[in-house]
């Protein structure tokens, strides 16, 4: 246990991107505040092995890792706290590398079984981003009493209804006249491009779709061409996050059909926009978005036409997207940046406060650290025969 002070907290995050990714997303102008809310720490370290060198930015102290060399620089830091985000290897690196005393928490973001490792078992906590999360890492075997919930949060000081006309129509005079759906996200299978663009098949010609995000747009834009709505798909990259609010608030109806989610960030920022939403009746946006109160869920989310159809009730029906719009700005209110970092240094303060891990504990995470190393081992036959004796040593000890 140490000192809950902050003033000479020292926290290492272990971020599952370049840092310099966030900023090709365009929202890179929260970092500050998301690694480290209400300014808990004194000093933050990004430490990664997808970085290289050293330099400041944000707010904190990036520096390039290798592996090999991760534990070295740990243990040159002196963390508080260590903070790894996804369940994979930021998770793995984290929890085999980790120091005597020093809490690991680590936070879960995807429902994708591939994206969480099993070495989550030994954070001292875990953040689950929301229900359907947290159902996985319980199924991983994590014990419940070490998992703690985080959503999402949105700052509903930059992200709220905008009425200025005049710059509505500066994205307005962009586009050609009609009804326009609005898509944000990754161009991938997850986020259901396809579908959506079948489902212009079955609206109106003066129905068009915006689709902003980065990604392959490639295929997309050959299927649009061979159903031919190519002309009625625009595409464009990443939207600086400042200026999402205006976009939010521009369209028509926000479109994201997703096939599977961890939380959905881009949900609750349209919501506190008081866009009209579209998506798929699915946990996690099921958990937060109800049918007809705040959003149009429709369950079958790959059909085109029953896309298309809650388009068209969203758009056409003023009555019904005037009551989901209001209904969508309450239910992002819970969600706001402020109510969010408070729940985070909770959950740091928790982990601050916990007692080390017992000797029990300690000798599962040996045996698990021997067998993902020996499992790397290039000495197969051998590497494999002590692997089965340390499993079964840890068996031992789970029985015991």
């Amino acid at each position: 246990m140490v000192s809950l002070s902050s003033s000479a907290l020292r926290l290492v995050v272990i971020p599952s991107d370049p840092i310099d990714a966030y900023k090709r997303k365009g929202i890179d102008s929260w970092l500050e505040s998301y690694y480290n809310p209400q300014k808990m720490f004194r000093e933050v370290f990004a430490l990664s092995p997808l970085e290289k060198g050293e330099r400041r930015a944000y707010g904190m102290t990036i520096i390039g890792a290798s592996e090999r060399g991760f534990s070295k620089v740990l243990r040159h830091i002196r963390p508080d706290i260590v903070r790894a985000y996804g369940g994979f290897w930021p998770a793995d690196l984290a929890c085999r590398y980790r120091l005597p005393d020093v809490p690991v928490i680590v936070s879960v973001h995807d429902t994708n079984p591939s994206l969480l490792h099993r070495s989550v078992r030994y954070a001292d906590l875990v953040i689950c981003i929301s229900a359907a999360v947290e159902e996985l890492v319980l199924g991983k075997g994590v014990d419940p009493k070490r998992i703690r919930r985080l959503p999402n949060r949105v700052d509903t000081k930059v992200f709220y209804p905008i009425r200025d006309e005049d710059r509505l129509r500066s994205i307005a005079r962009r586009f050609p006249p009609g009804r326009h759906i609005l898509h944000v996200g990754r161009k991938s299978h997850e986020k259901n491009l396809d579908t959506l663009i079948r489902a212009l098949q079955f609206l109106p010609a003066d129905y068009s779709c915006v689709f902003v995000g980065l990604g392959d747009a490639s295929p997309y834009i050959s299927l649009a061409e061979q159903i031919g709505v190519a002309d009625r798909c625009f595409w464009v990259g990443s939207v600086k996050n400042p200026e999402l609010p205006l976009w939010y608030s521009w369209c028509d109806c926000f479109c994201v059909p997703s096939r599977w989610e961890g939380f959905g960030m881009v949900f609750i920022e349209a919501a506190a926009c008081g866009a009209p939403i579209v998506t798929s009746d699915i946990a996690p946006m099921n958990e937060y978005l109800t049918y007809d109160g705040n959003a149009c869920l429709v369950r079958e989310y790959e059909n085109p036409s029953a896309l298309a159809e809650a388009i068209r009730k969203v758009c056409e029906d003023t009555e019904y997207r005037q009551t989901i719009s209001a209904g969508a700005v309450k239910a992002a209110q819970r969600f706001d940046r402020s109510i969010v970092d408070a729940m985070e240094v909770a959950i740091y303060r928790d982990s601050l406060a916990m007692p080390p891990l017992s000797l029990g504990k300690w000798a599962q995470w040996a045996i698990w650290r021997a067998q993902e190393t020996l499992a790397e081992s290039s000495v197969p036959t051998m590497g494999k025969r002590i692997v089965r004796r340390v499993s079964r040593e840890a068996n031992r000890f789970r029985r015991e």
